[in-house]
C-alpha cells in the first residue's frame, strides 16, 4: 500500500471536522512555518550564493508568489470552506437543516481549491525541474543544500495536504452536501 492510499483509509470514514481539524494543523501550519522559513533562508543564500547557483533568483520568485497566493488559499479554506462543511456534517448528524451557503453550493469553492492546488502543484514542480529534482553536487554549499532540502520536505507535504484535500475531504464533503439535500435539507 502507497502512502497516499495508506492517508486515504487511515482517514476513510471519520468525521470531516476530525479530518480539517487535522489539515489546519499539521499541513496549514506546516505551509505557513516553512514559507516563512524557506523566504528567509533564499534570502541568505541568493546573497551568498547565487553567483554559482543562478537558478536561485528565479525559485525565489516562484515561491513568493507561490507562498503569497498559498496564504490567501489557506484563509478562504479556513475562514470560509472547513465551516461551511463542518455545519453540512453537523447538520446531518443532528437531522437539522442549515442555511443555503451564498456561494451556492459546496462543489463552487471546492472547483476554485482544486485549480489553486493545481497551480501550487504546476509552481512546485517548476521549482524541482529548476533544482534538477533537488540533486546537488557534493560540495554544494551548507546554505544551498539546506534550501534544496526544505523545498523538497515542503513539496512532499503541499503533495500529501492537496492528495487529502482533493481525494478524501471534497469529494466526502460534496456527497454530505447531496445527502442533506435529499433528505429534504436546504444546506
Amino acid at each position: 500500500m502507497n502512502a497516499a492510499s495508506h492517508y486515504l483509509e487511515a482517514w476513510n470514514g471519520k468525521p470531516l471536522i476530525e479530518l480539517m481539524n487535522h489539515i489546519v494543523e499539521m499541513h496549514h501550519s506546516f505551509c505557513r512555518r516553512e514559507a516563512a522559513r524557506l523566504s528567509s533562508l533564499f534570502k541568505q543564500t541568493i546573497a551568498a550564493h547565487s553567483k554559482n547557483y543562478a537558478e536561485l533568483k528565479k525559485m525565489e520568485a516562484l515561491f513568493a508568489r507561490m507562498a503569497k497566493d498559498l496564504e490567501m488559499h489557506l484563509l478562504k479554506e479556513e475562514r470560509t470552506l472547513f465551516p461551511y462543511i463542518a455545519r453540512v456534517e453537523a447538520a446531518i448528524q443532528q437531522n437539522d437543516a442549515v442555511t443555503w451557503p451564498p456561494f451556492g453550493t459546496v462543489e463552487n469553492p471546492i472547483r476554485m481549491m482544486v485549480l489553486e492546488h493545481d497551480q501550487t502543484g504546476e509552481e512546485l514542480s517548476h521549482i524541482r525541474r529548476l533544482t534538477n529534482n533537488y540533486i546537488l553536487s557534493s560540495d554544494a554549499p551548507e546554505p544551498v543544500a539546506a534550501l534544496y532540502d526544505g523545498l523538497r520536505s515542503f513539496e512532499q507535504d503541499m503533495n500529501r495536504h492537496i492528495h487529502a484535500e482533493d481525494h478524501l475531504l471534497f469529494p466526502r464533503a460534496v456527497a454530505m452536501e447531496e445527502q442533506a439535500c435529499t433528505r429534504g435539507k436546504r444546506v
